[in-house]
């Protein structure tokens, strides 16, 4: 699992009491702490603690069967074989019920969840010709991601994904909600693009202006703000926006996998193509 701590996002073991238990005896304790420092090997440890090294051969061996370190290199030493060893993990987090599920909840989407349910309807722009420009979403099937990602962190989800064209002025009312995609191709974001942070500018080239920075940003661009919502100020919205298709997977992605980087309520990411096949697979901080 994950373990998101003062703004730091590292791995972490999951372990019931008697797991936990076992790697706690003060001698495993010690052996865990220097492993984490670097790779060493059992002789090694024993030397550094000044202990029996039969009785560290003992303490690897258990740490070995519970999962807690691995062989990370093996060397040739006088003839005989050296294996060195390092902890599997940075950190343990403790499961105190067996029915315990789920992963870290953001603080960024705290507003759209309550007690273990997701609350919010995630809107996307039709793949249907409509509004003034007569346009087809083509970002709205990105949307299955994120709403997956909404998904895994809670323990129900109601269907509650609507079509621009559909969604009814009573549900924009009554909840919290997620809107997907820019204004050409979503007509709910259309309504609130001017009262954004940041807002798609269209025309021969898109892209997001900062109201913030006053920076114009072109390429594959999106942003993710959060704010009271324009329909009912005691509901949140989420807009999750792009100046192209391409740009909207960016916000998409930014949202799931660095919301640790998320500091404030709104801010705008650049797609990225690291492997150079022609689609957005990473993203860059830009504001």
């Amino acid at each position: 699992m994950r373990l998101i701590s003062k703004g730091r996002e590292t791995d972490a073991r999951l372990l019931k009491p008697s797991e936990l238990k076992l790697l706690l005896e003060p001698t495993r304790w010690k052996i865990l702490k220097l492993l984490a420092t670097k790779p060493m090997y059992p002789a090694q440890v024993a030397s550094h603690l000044g202990l029996d090294e039969q009785l560290i051969y003992y303490h690897f061996n258990q740490l070995r069967k519970s999962g807690a370190i691995q062989v990370v290199r093996v060397e040739s030493r006088r003839g005989a074989t050296t294996r060195f060893f390092q902890v599997k993990d940075n950190a343990f987090a403790v499961l105190l019920r067996d029915a315990w599920t789920g992963t870290p909840l953001p603080e960024f989407l705290l507003p759209f969840y309550r007690k273990g349910r997701f609350e919010a309807k995630v809107i996307v722009g039709s793949p249907d010709p409509h509004g003034p420009n007569n346009a087809r979403a083509r970002d709205a099937f990105y949307a299955a991601d994120l709403t997956l990602f909404f998904g895994s962190l809670c323990d129900r989800v109601d269907p509650s994904v609507r079509l621009d064209t559909e969604v009814r002025e009573k549900e924009l009312r009554e909840n919290n909600l997620v809107i997907v995609g820019g204004p050409i191709v979503n007509l709910v974001q259309s309504e609130v693009n001017d009262a954004l942070p940041f807002k798609i500018r269209t025309g021969a080239v898109n892209s997001v202006f900062s109201k913030r920075s006053g920076k114009n940003y072109t390429g594959a661009v999106g942003f993710v703000a959060r704010a009271p919502s324009h329909w009912n100020k005691d509901k949140t919205m989420l807009v999750v926006a792009g100046n192209s298709f391409a740009g909207t997977k960016a916000a998409i992605l930014a949202l799931m996998t660095e919301s640790s980087l998320f500091t404030g309520d709104a801010h705008v990411f650049a797609g990225l193509d690291l492997d150079g096949d022609g689609v957005v697979d990473s993203v860059e901080l830009k504001e």
